[in-house]
């Protein structure tokens, strides 16, 4: 994987230039659509048709986010999402006029830090792009070097995540969660206190699934047994807590 820090952000307060979003659609009218809500965003589009122009493109322009349709030809944008996690934790939105619950699981389960649904709010996707460049920039700034729960650590320099000494690789999302869990050791975080401190913006249809499928991937990463989770616990009706 690529050093996680060499990939994150400054604040976008600090940013003196336009900001480069990837945009991977093989319809070249929503990609006009798209360019157009962002329009006075200080925004620049790299665009790709397809997965594998979209990795390529990945490697040689320097990018601050990537936004992936579903449906394209060659490679589509699930896989797309899944070999970029294999490389990199830039930030990732699925934007996809598929809607089923699974289709969202599936997005997650790949790896995106967001999934949303066509056709869009214009005013939304750029929220929700500020909220994930936002967040990302946020773990460069540590309030303490360590965090640890048992045997579970973070630290928030190298922004490494170990179990039992073991390292694990998290995204940029999974860090910021497990770090908001840990911060927090012992007390039930609800879905809406989650999605305002980790994610950055007020809950709205579907967001749920956003914590699900971010709570499933990092729990297959720290968790011996998923199943029975050590350390984050499903407080049903209320939220989650890290430990009992």
């Amino acid at each position: 994987m690529w050093d996680m820090k060499s990939c994150l952000l400054q604040p976008l307060d600090m940013i003196k230039r336009p900001i480069n979003v990837l945009f991977a659609d093989d319809d070249a009218d929503n990609q006009q659509i798209v360019e157009f809500a962002l329009r006075g965003e200080q925004i620049n589009f790299i665009y790709a048709d397809n997965g594998i122009q979209a990795l390529n493109l990945l490697h040689s322009d320097s990018i601050d986010l990537v936004i992936l349709d579903v449906m394209m030809p060659i490679m589509d944008g699930i896989e797309a999402c899944r070999r970029i996690r294999r490389i990199s934790d830039i930030p990732i939105i699925i934007l996809t006029a598929k809607d089923k619950e699974q289709d969202v699981i599936d997005g997650f389960k790949a790896g995106a830090d967001d999934y949303i649904v066509k056709p869009f709010r214009p005013r939304e996707l750029v929220a929700r792009i500020h909220a994930i460049l936002q967040r990302s920039s946020h773990l460069n700034i540590p309030t303490k070097k360590e965090l640890a729960f048992n045997e579970l650590k973070l630290d928030l320099e190298s922004h490494c995540v170990q179990n039992e000494e073991k390292n694990i690789d998290v995204t940029p999302l999974e860090f910021q969660l497990l770090q908001y869990l840990m911060q927090h050791a012992g007390v039930v975080l609800s879905k809406e206190d989650l999605l305002k401190n980790v994610w950055g913006y007020v809950e709205t249809a579907g967001d749920t699934n956003l914590i699900e499928a971010t709570i499933r991937r990092l729990r297959k990463k720290v968790e011996e047994d998923p199943s029975r989770p050590r350390y984050i616990q499903t407080v049903w009706g209320s939220g989650y807590r890290l430990g009992d």
